[in-house]
């Protein structure tokens, strides 16, 4: 059974909603918050969706708390639906693994422990507008296997104290001045972090440093302003592959030239010709050493001043 709310009055859900339903569609309506254990009588709920409810702006505290068999939450054309609150999604209690999905819904900030104690996340993806992901606003889940986040614009440090037991997490399709050190940091046992088709001015060192027991970093395809360090890319992980990037090329690169597939399969900018960091390096870099060390070769030595000091006088 899907009812559907079309009462255009409706500042909220009714307070009573009939137990029995198993599926719950809300659709067209003038709703502007979700209230805090508004679905407390309906046990039997293993899907909820709001979809067009262009007024909706509040998601409260503990809102879905108690659905016990709930295995999808979804969000779809809420305009107003711009910040994620504290402890919206926690109190959940799902037994099964749940989604919660945001699309054409142009979420702006998450708030810290917006999904706090949350548990057997199967899926979790939000397409955010100039999305800021706050302080701990992940914090404290317990497993979550597939997190896609894009049309972020800012990741606060600490963003995933005390969460464990991811599968994947994928931040794609976002433009982000810099990641700051200790992005990741509190996140344990994770099989894959990947960065995709993102335009990322710095990755800080020491990024990803802290995530402990990590299977694979993969920084794929981005546009890379500054990756002057070999500590941006520092992890735990058993596995890194930094792939088909576009890097603004200077000779502080040169550290990738170590790593030799590293530099042949990343690419500078059009301000390069799109060379290969490799070759970049030898043709723009490596010169420069070689010049300075021949000019370091002719500069008078310590003995050889003294000594025509001493003839001098």
């Amino acid at each position: 059974l899907k009812p559907k709310s079309d009462d255009s009055s409706a500042v909220t859900l009714p307070d009573r909603l009939p137990s029995g339903y198993e599926q719950l569609l809300i659709r067209n309506s003038s709703v502007r918050t979700i209230e805090k254990n508004s679905f407390r009588k309906m046990e039997k709920l293993t899907q909820i969706e709001f979809e067009n409810n262009p007024n909706l702006g509040t998601i409260e505290k503990l809102a879905f708390k108690g659905l016990k068999k709930i295995r999808l939450i979804k969000f779809t054309a809420c305009p107003g639906l711009t910040e994620l609150q504290k402890n919206s999604f926690s109190g959940i209690q799902n037994q099964m693994g749940l989604k919660i999905i945001f699309e054409k819904t142009p979420i702006h900030r998450i708030e810290g422990h917006t999904f706090r104690h949350a548990q057997n996340i199967r899926e979790l993806t939000i397409s955010g507008e100039e999305l800021a992901l706050s302080r701990h606003c992940f914090a404290n889940i317990n497993q979550l296997d597939f997190l896609t986040v894009s049309g972020v614009v800012l990741i606060e440090p600490e963003i995933f104290t005390n969460s464990t037991r991811f599968h994947v997490l994928l931040i794609e399709h976002t433009k982000i001045p810099s990641i700051a050190p200790d992005a990741f940091s509190g996140l344990t046992t994770i099989q894959v972090i990947e960065l995709h088709a993102c335009q990322l001015g710095t990755i800080s060192a020491r990024a990803f440093a802290n995530v402990e027991n990590l299977g694979e970093l993969k920084i794929l395809r981005n546009t890379i302003g500054d990756l002057d360090t070999s500590e941006s890319i520092m992890s735990r992980a058993l596995k890194t592959r930094i792939e088909e990037n576009t890097l603004e090329c200077n000779c502080g690169m040169k550290w990738m030239t170590s790593v030799e597939e590293m530099s042949d399969i990343n690419f500078c900018s059009t301000t390069a010709s799109f060379r290969s960091i490799r070759s970049f390096v030898k043709a723009k870099c490596l010169h420069i050493s070689k010049e300075v060390s021949r000019k370091s070769n002719h500069l008078p030595s310590t003995s050889g001043a003294s000594s025509t000091s001493s003839n001098d006088f």
